[in-house]
């Protein structure tokens, strides 16, 4: 059984818990341990798991794709979101329609103002235990070495590609965001060899995000997307770096979905800076410099 594509979320403990009759004896193993302390197997790299139950390294990846996942990262992803979401549901009993998933009609300004704090920690704590640490250092590797960096994103996510390009410049990178669709294709096409498309999007499913990264793809261009796994977007990246939507966007307005995205920037940007060194290091310094002289002097 495979999971759901377009980014739907899915309970991965739900899942186990259909197929569990059906799985081998070691694997189920693995699932009698997932189902019982899911917030430990968090916590644990598939080398401590297969010592957790008693199998091999080789046997925990049979699981996590008999269960309908591609690997162990992407299993751990899925179980972190499932707590995430499981989390919130319980503190919010399902949210305002519309407004928020994280608070009640009735709260006051210092409950939803704790509630959208403590979702907000929630979805950060569950993305760092997922992070697919392979995915980050492709990507970092990509920018690192772009001569040209195109970010894009529509609606919410435009803010974020800004964010990305403002990060990156600030180590010297030769980043440009971009939210108009028209201008962006043609930024596409002057991409140097080398350049890279860094596309952001909570489902993955935007259709001007989409078609942006299929004509980088077409171009030979390289794709960085942070946007949810098994989604159109991820598809056709060159690198993903997953990040499952905690919202359901169909009702709500990603907000703790998009701490998780400007804090993949922060990791990326910090990537990039460290990959390159002292060069970014100076440059950053160039920045700040130029920053500060524009600033007022603090009030006394």
């Amino acid at each position: 059984m495979t999971p759901p594509v377009n980014g739907a979320p899915v309970d991965i403990l739900d899942q186990i818990r259909r197929l569990h009759g059906g799985l081998k004896p070691s694997e189920a193993r693995i699932a009698d341990l997932v189902l019982a302390e899911p917030r430990r197997i968090l916590e644990l790299n598939v080398t401590s798991l297969a010592q957790a139950a008693d199998v091999s390294e080789a046997t925990v990846v049979r699981f996590c794709r008999s269960v309908g996942c591609s690997g162990f990262p992407d299993f751990k992803l899925r179980l972190a979101e499932c707590q995430a979401r499981d989390e919130f549901r319980d503190r919010t009993g399902g949210g305002t329609p519309y407004v928020s998933q994280d608070v009640a009609a009735d709260d006051d300004v210092a409950t939803l103002a704790r509630k959208i704090f403590s979702s907000g920690a929630a979805a950060l704590t569950a993305a760092a235990a997922a992070l697919d640490e392979e995915a980050l250092e492709r990507a970092i590797a990509l920018l690192a070495e772009a001569p040209r960096v195109l970010c894009v994103g529509t609606g919410g996510s435009s803010a974020l590609a800004q964010d990305a390009a403002h990060k990156l410049l600030r180590f010297g990178a030769d980043a440009q965001p971009c939210a108009d669709p028209v201008l962006a294709r043609m930024l596409l096409v002057n991409l140097e060899a080398g350049g890279v498309l860094l596309a952001l999007s909570n489902t993955g499913r935007s259709g001007t995000i989409n078609e942006l990264a299929a004509a980088a793809k077409a171009q030979g261009t390289a794709v960085v997307a942070i946007t949810a796994p098994k989604s159109p977007l991820a598809a056709m990246a060159s690198v993903v770096v997953a990040s499952q939507p905690v919202e359901d966007t169909e009702m709500y307005t990603p907000m703790a979905s998009r701490l998780v995205h400007l804090t993949l920037i922060d990791v990326l940007s910090t990537g990039v800076a460290l990959r390159l060194g002292d060069p970014a290091v100076r440059q950053l310094a160039r920045v700040k410099a130029a920053i500060n002289a524009g600033r007022l002097p603090p009030l006394a």
